[in-house]
């Protein structure tokens, strides 16, 4: 899904806003107490940026306070399963990347959740796009040059990937796929550690979040090759799409979204979905975004599922053909 103006978000609001006209009396009282935000992830990425954001705002919006609760582990279900077994009375919500309502689904042989069946969608928030960097000194300079020199040369460029199952681990088996070459992937536990590499020259090329590569492509140290989004964003305006460079079908981003336990009171999602695209529309919004290297979204609940579910067909055959699990 592409992103959406303030218009067209303020738009959202305020249809959510109608259809929220009349609730029931228990949406009259809520929220009766505090709301738990749970963060799936430690304190400090992108998510639990936004979601503290999200609920600063919110606690304005509401007149309770939204207080984010970090419960980080198993790749994001520890927090989300917490999320799932909550009373669903929109007094405990979750706002989360993608991983534990899509991804991990095929990456675990078992799951202590459904995602479908288990959580209601609420709003997305926001898209987390990568980058494909490589060291200046590189010969290629551009997309194409990469693709044409590694059929080339199968499994002679050394791409750096974060951990496998990562937004960025499958951004490059999706790009091996669509484009049809063979890449040396090297596993590391964390970005930090993959961007002194790559600096170093240990190896040729990485995806990663923008905001990792940024300050080095700014420098000059690192040359972007590519955004994994598809449509250019507003930290690398000059660096075109992967689709928009001859690789067909090629979306390989994250996203950051709202959710709450299963059977929420209609009328608390409307409520909620009309808060979360009215805080996309606000002026500080579209500056915070940017800086942690989102993109707004914004839409209805209907949105968010029709995107957990696409996530999930784009990335079966992905992960199946690539082996990849996690426990």
């Amino acid at each position: 899904m592409s992103s959406m103006t303030r218009r067209q978000l303020g738009g959202l609001a305020l249809g959510a806003g109608f259809a929220a006209a009349s609730p029931s009396a228990s949406a009259q009282a809520w929220p009766a107490r505090p709301v738990a935000v749970v963060v799936p992830w430690p304190a400090g990425g992108a998510a639990d940026a936004l979601a503290r954001s999200v609920a600063q705002d919110f606690t304005g919006r509401f007149g309770q306070s939204f207080v984010v609760d970090n419960r980080s582990g198993a790749n994001g279900n520890i927090g989300a399963a917490a999320v799932a077994r909550a009373a669903p009375d929109g007094h405990t919500l979750m706002i989360t990347t993608n991983g534990p309502i899509t991804n991990n689904t095929l990456l675990y042989r078992s799951m202590p959740f459904n995602p479908v069946t288990d959580l209601t969608p609420i709003v997305l928030l926001a898209e987390l796009p990568l980058v494909i960097a490589a060291r200046s000194q590189m010969p290629y300079r551009s997309l194409q040059a990469l693709i044409v020199h590694a059929q080339a040369n199968p499994g002679r460029v050394n791409c750096g990937t974060p951990p496998p199952g990562s937004a960025a681990h499958l951004a490059v088996e999706l790009l091996m796929h669509r484009a049809g070459i063979r890449l040396n992937l090297i596993p590391y536990r964390g970005s930090a550690p993959l961007t002194n590499d790559l600096l170093a020259g240990a190896v040729d090329m990485a995806i990663d979040l923008v905001t990792t590569h940024l300050p080095h492509i700014q420098a000059g140290t690192l040359r972007a090759l590519g955004v994994t989004s598809t449509a250019p964003i507003a930290q690398l305006p000059g660096v075109l799409p992967v689709q928009a460079q001859g690789v067909p079908n090629y979306q390989a981003t994250g996203w950051i979204s709202l959710l709450g336990p299963a059977r929420m009171p209609e009328e608390v999602i409307g409520r909620l979905n009309a808060a979360g695209n009215a805080y996309l529309a606000i002026d500080g919004t579209e500056a915070l975004l940017p800086r942690l290297g989102l993109t707004p979204l914004g839409g209805t609940p209907t949105d968010l599922t029709r995107r957990m579910a696409a996530e999930v067909a784009q990335w079966r055959p992905i992960i199946q053909a690539a082996n990849i699990s996690i426990d």
